[in-house]
């Protein structure tokens, strides 16, 4: 089929992706037949295209060197049958330029094996085209790599988001802002990692597997060591052995950039593998680490950009010295007018959450109440740097009581674009008070709470040899990146994020399911056989303003939602729609057997925080507001256009997803009746 045939054929994308890797397997062919490596092991290369545009920046338009060189990397554009080549190496471009009068016949047929997307050798000397762009005069040129694959068309790089995280390798040859990004986090680990040894501080190591879940309240992955045959937990926190080694007398300052493992969900803020600086220094408490990260921070700023001032997402964030110091309490109070300090008990504290339209578990105790008012109505608001200091001892179960207020202790976390992005605490080390708070967890665990602590024995006894005051601290370094780099998606910022697995056929028939996973039941003998009836493998769930007192308003609320969702729920997951066939053979309408669960929230304000955790993780959903019930569409879409989201009042949510996914979002909300 010539070229001209091909392109007159309607053809879908599959159909031309395989046509293209097809002839890329034809010329891969040839060029063996040909005597040529299309895949050699080593090429001598002396010059990057960065040094020659930097070296050759004054050679006039039009003029030529004799200066001999040799790149090499990626060819990503070929124009005019190969006279004018684009490559790319790591550090920039620089244009090729082949031509019959500086190569000979047998050189000059090689272009026609090469592909855009190949690995290229070139050789030549400088030239700068009439038109003012500088190139290589190629002599030689050798394809180091056959790629087989086909890259993006060139105009608009690799956009599908899903693929870019996927195939990272893919996002890096196309997307000039994702290598820089990279590049930038690099530079920040390698500038704090500097910062630390010149201040003294000894970088260590300690385990990734932890007998004893400890060090921060979270989600722990857990896993089984056949060898030991005992159960261990992926780290969520490397604190608890980073102090061992304080009292241990290592060193005064020790510090480690690791990569914890929280069991949690995933949004744009966080993924379930991550990284984060943690130190401890002796003889020092919080207010020493609020001066030292409000130093290492603008440092790593002003070595990346050059000032402390920086613009994120729109906002001008200014990280000179001192950063704001608040209470957490008195940022409550502030935002609410609700002073807790004055509020003795557990159980008036959920009252006044309640008053304020916050969620509150029956058993949260005093601390935790002050923490979920301080998340709904404060957090989001802290727009420039700020120390939030002074947090309630029951969230803080590893920090020194304040030396001013026993309920509190010495504790603060940094909050940056309403992002928390530091955790430090004056530490508690005396060991008969540390048992009494691991004991608490325990109960905490009991009582449901799968993120609070375990009791670590070895730990206790340690501090019974004897912690000196100290000081600790942890900073995300994922988040810092996403600041630093103007980067809206944790993603963005980790060359391999987490997502759901995808595997071929191939690789599937290749994994064992693990034994608790049941084998599919047989389908039944009227249904076709692409039919899953696993019909509690996904299902709809509903949530609806329980301060909405109109039965007839949620009942039209619900209805527009759901026919709105199920108008958009993927064919590719719409397993369970089935037609029903009588005895004379006539189909009735088909109807989904995934459950349907109907649940009630507290208010808009608590639909509107699932909404946002539903946009974080990809949920399909839609929700139904109270501008919705307005006359006209127009009227509807007029009066939400001039609604800020905070002042949205929402009567119903509708989403659809895997039930594990949707128990997590919402299992904590009780059903409608």
């Amino acid at each position: 089929m010539t070229h001209t045939q091909e392109q007159d054929q309607p053809q879908n994308s599959d159909t031309v992706v395989k046509d293209l890797r097809s002839a890329k397997q034809v010329k891969l062919e040839a060029l063996k037949v040909h005597g040529l490596n299309p895949y050699p092991h080593v090429y001598d290369r002396t010059h990057m295209a960065k040094d020659l545009q930097e070296k050759y920046k004054d050679l006039a338009d039009g003029t030529e060197t004799e200066d001999r060189v040799s790149v090499a990397g990626r060819a990503m554009a070929i124009r005019n049958n190969g006279m004018f080549i684009d490559l790319m190496d790591t550090s920039g471009r620089i244009q090729i330029f082949s031509h019959k009068q500086s190569m000979s016949e047998d050189i000059l047929a090689k272009l026609k094996f090469m592909d855009l997307g190949d690995v290229i050798g070139v050789e030549g000397t400088m030239r700068r085209t009439p038109r003012g762009e500088l190139s290589v005069r190629a002599t030689d040129i050798h394809i180091l790599t056959k790629s087989l694959q086909t890259l993006p068309e060139k105009h608009h790089g690799l956009t599908d988001i899903e693929q870019r995280y996927r195939q990272r390798y893919v996002d890096l040859i196309m997307n000039e802002k994702s290598r820089d990004t990279l590049r930038a986090r690099s530079k920040i680990v390698s500038f704090i990692r500097r910062y630390m040894e010149d201040m003294g501080a000894l970088e260590v190591e300690t385990p990734m597997l932890h007998p004893i879940m400890g060090g921060a309240s979270a989600k722990p992955f857990t896993t089984h060591h056949n060898a030991l045959d005992s159960n261990f937990y992926l780290r969520v926190a490397p604190e608890l052995y980073l102090k061992r080694l304080v009292v241990g007398g290592l060193a005064d300052d020790v510090f480690e950039i690791n990569r914890c493992f929280r069991n949690e969900g995933i949004s744009i803020k966080h993924n379930p593998e991550f990284t984060m600086i943690e130190g401890y220094h002796a003889y020092k408490d919080y207010k020493d680490i609020m001066d030292m990260i409000e130093d290492l921070v603008g440092q790593t700023i002003e070595h990346l950009h050059g000032s402390r001032v920086i613009e994120v997402q729109g906002q001008e964030l200014d990280f000179s010295k001192p950063w704001r110091r608040c209470s957490m309490c008195d940022l409550v109070k502030d935002e609410t007018g609700l002073d807790f300090i004055e509020i003795k008990t557990a159980e008036e504290a959920r009252g006044a959450a309640l008053r304020l339209g916050i969620h509150v578990e029956e058993t949260a105790n005093w601390g935790q109440v002050v923490e979920a008012c301080f998340d709904e109505k404060v957090e989001h608001k802290l727009i420039q740097p700020t120390h939030v200091t002074d947090h309630p001892f029951e969230i803080s179960p590893l920090a020194k009581n304040h030396r001013d207020n026993p309920r509190l202790v010495e504790r603060f976390e940094s909050f940056v674009n309403g992002w928390e992005v530091a955790n430090a605490f004056t530490e508690l080390n005396d060991p008969a008070i540390q048992r009494a708070r691991f004991e608490e967890q325990v109960k905490m665990a009991e009582q449901g709470d799968d993120e609070a602590q375990m009791l670590d024995e070895d730990y206790i006894t340690a501090l019974e040899f004897g912690l000196p005051p100290t000081a600790g601290w942890g900073f995300g370094i994922d988040r810092l990146t996403m600041l630093l780099t103007n980067s809206h998606n944790i993603r963005d910022v980790i060359c391999f994020p987490t997502l759901r697995p995808v595997f071929s056929k191939t690789e599937a028939s290749t994994l064992s399911p693990p034994s608790s996973v049941k084998a599919p039941e047989a389908p039944l003998h009227n249904m076709p056989e692409s039919v899953d009836m696993d019909d509690g493998q996904y299902r709809f769930v509903v949530v609806v303003n329980g301060k909405e007192e109109s039965s007839a308003k949620l009942i039209n609320a619900v209805g527009h939602s759901m026919v709105g969702l199920s108008g958009g729920v993927a064919k590719d997951e719409n397993k369970c729609l089935i037609d029903y066939q009588d005895s004379e053979g006539s189909i009735h309408p088909s109807i989904s057997h995934y459950p349907v669960i109907v649940l009630k929230a507290k208010n808009s304000n608590q639909i509107r925080k699932i909404r946002q955790q539903a946009v974080e993780k990809d949920f399909l959903f839609t929700d139904f507001t109270k501008d919705m019930q307005l006359g006209s569409s127009k009227e509807q879409m007029a009066s939400l256009r001039l609604k800020k989201d905070e002042d949205v009042e929402y009567l119903a949510i509708s989403l659809f997803g895997k039930t594990e996914d949707l128990k997590e979002l919402t299992g904590k909300l009780s059903l409608y009746r």
